[in-house]
């Protein structure tokens, strides 16, 4: 077959498939508009939602309002509180520091807070890691700020478990991990992720520990519109738009800042069901398959998924629903061609 006769072929190929398939495109993005709409309208999203689909980015999208008022609506630029998955900046920033031999995930917390009591020295990093410290969960009636956490450590006579042999998910093993990172590297937790992990991971906008000062913020609220409050009893919890967050999800996936060996350390937990400070996450060879992680506070919800079999990337921001599986479900559904659970079904659940 001649070059032109192939050139003839190819341009009929695109005349006729191309269209097709940009149509096709269009009507699965008004599908997910449309649910997205819905489910608004259902009281069960109002928030900021990020999707990306063969590795594009298909719909960013800002539903619902900002604070209880109802009178501000939410935008694209907003922050939004995270939750746990802001656990993911000092997991990673500890993986940095091992990589550069400050520290080991086998060295003891002595090591670095040697003012702690002596089952310090029978915790290690790693323990911190994967929630097998055997530390009890902060005492929120009397911490309501880096000092009261500390002084309570301080005053532990025993660990809840033997380290490393239970696993118990809870914020003394993340505040460790951040006052750990602070002796290390002489600077604030806050300073070491503006500066060491943000610049890299191309995150631009993000707010840390934000209050009502703070512009830009999305404000949670229950589902009577009484606002939550702006206070956090320990520092640290980073807030993101939709598309700082996609940035950070992108950045994990190309190993930006750790490995994929250091990466594959907190990929998968110890025994299953034990969650990891990363979430969910399959590295299989150099490459990340899956990361799946959720977080809340108070009325803020925050999920993030990522497949990389379909180059799919779903990033949902809410302040005032629990539903971000439903909706995240629904909508690898619709991309998928698939028939999904209707929005009256996941209201009663």
């Amino acid at each position: 077959m001649t070059f032109v006769r192939k050139g003839i072929l190819a341009a009929i190929f695109w005349t006729i498939i191309g269209p097709c398939a940009a149509h096709a495109q269009s009507a699965t993005i008004d599908q997910l508009n449309s649910y997205l709409d819905q489910a608004h309208q259902a009281g069960l999203l109002n928030g900021n939602i990020l999707i990306a689909d063969h590795g594009k980015v298909v719909l960013r999208r800002a539903i619902g309002y900002a604070d209880a008022s109802r009178t501000v609506p939410l935008k694209l630029s907003d922050r939004f509180d995270i939750g746990s998955i802001s656990k993911e900046f000092d997991a990673v920033g500890i993986l940095m520091l091992a990589q550069e031999g400050k520290l080991s995930l086998t060295d003891p917390v002595s090591k670095f807070l040697p003012d702690l009591p002596p089952w310090a020295a029978t915790v290690t990093i790693d323990d911190l890691m994967h929630c097998t410290s055997g530390l009890p969960d902060i005492d929120w009636d009397t911490v309501h700020s880096d000092a009261d956490a500390y002084r309570n450590l301080r005053a532990l006579k025993q660990l809840d478990h033997p380290a490393g042999t239970h696993y118990a998910y809870n914020n003394n093993n993340t505040f460790l991990r951040r006052q750990v990172i602070e002796k290390i590297s002489g600077m604030s937790f806050d300073e070491f992720i503006t500066k060491k992990e943000f610049p890299k991971a191309g995150i631009r906008d993000a707010a840390i520990d934000p209050t009502n000062a703070t512009p830009r913020i999305a404000k949670s609220f229950d589902a009577n519109f009484k606002q939550d409050p702006m206070t956090l009893d320990i520092s640290g919890w980073t807030s993101l738009t939709a598309d700082d967050f996609f940035r950070w999800s992108n950045c994990m996936a190309s190993f930006c800042l750790i490995t994929p060996d250091s990466t594959r350390q907190l990929g998968i937990g110890r025994h299953p069901g034990w969650s990891t400070a990363l979430g969910e996450w399959s590295v299989i060879g150099n490459q990340l398959m899956k990361h799946v992680h959720d977080g809340n506070n108070r009325n803020f919800e925050a999920l993030l998924t990522m497949d990389a079999s379909k180059g799919r990337t779903i990033i949902i921001e809410t302040n005032q629903n629990d539903h971000v599986y439903a909706l995240a479900d629904a909508i690898n559904a619709i991309l998928d061609g698939k028939p999904y659970v209707a929005l009256s079904a996941v209201k009663e659940h």
